[in-house]
């Protein structure tokens, strides 16, 4: 499972477009957590330290200390500059470590096909939605892609997952392949119905409304 990173927050008392942006030039970044019928809370985070969490430690789930009081969540929407490069809103949402959650966990390839027959390697599946309690959402699901060989895709129904947790994407999409050129890609849905979106995608651009 992906590791809970504990980061301290700080509470707001002012919000809007403004106040947000006030926030961002100290080096915080603006942020809610809601959930669980408790109260929304306005905070404000270090981009240092919320920086670090998600791209050097790749937490995916958080403790938030507040006030006192930790909350163990899970981002709901991460929201990027127009650039792509700076945080500018976190959604985080109350979670219990033990509920069932549904969330899109990147796929790693490891290692290189002992030979690929003149083909090129074909992955038309970077995601995989799941479902698994909070507690134990998977860093990434690892592929082993040695003995892959031209014409024997890997599936889905194919993949080795952790205990408890469960593939929501069809059985028979194809994780990764080895393809000659010109050929037909084999077909893959970017997610499965009725899943949630990935925890850390975001939506550039748009400023902080409150």
């Amino acid at each position: 499972m992906s590791d809970i990173a504990k980061l301290t927050v700080h509470a707001r008392t002012t919000t809007g477009t403004r106040a947000a942006k006030r926030l961002r030039k100290s080096g915080m970044v603006p942020a809610v957590v809601y959930g669980h019928k408790e109260p929304v809370a306005q905070i404000a985070i270090d981009a240092v330290e919320l920086t670090r969490a998600i791209r050097v430690l790749h937490a995916r789930t958080f403790r938030l200390e507040i006030n006192g009081k930790i909350d163990t969540v899970l981002i709901k929407e991460l929201q990027w500059d127009y650039l792509g490069s700076e945080m500018i809103h976190v959604d985080f949402e109350r979670r219990d470590l033990t509920e069932k959650v549904k969330v899109a966990v990147p796929i790693e390839l490891r290692n290189s096909p002992k030979t690929t027959g003149g083909a090129s390697l074909d992955q038309p599946l970077h995601r995989l939605n799941v479902e698994c309690s909070f507690g134990s959402i998977p860093e990434a699901v690892r592929v082993d892609i040695l003995n892959l060989l031209l014409g024997h895709p890997i599936h889905v129904r194919e993949l080795t997952l952790p205990e408890g947790v469960v593939a929501l994407d069809p059985p028979e999409m194809v994780v990764v392949q080895l393809k000659m050129g010109g050929a037909e890609p084999a077909e893959a849905s970017e997610a499965a119905e009725g899943s949630e979106p990935v925890i850390l995608t975001a939506k550039k651009g748009k400023d902080d409304a409150e």
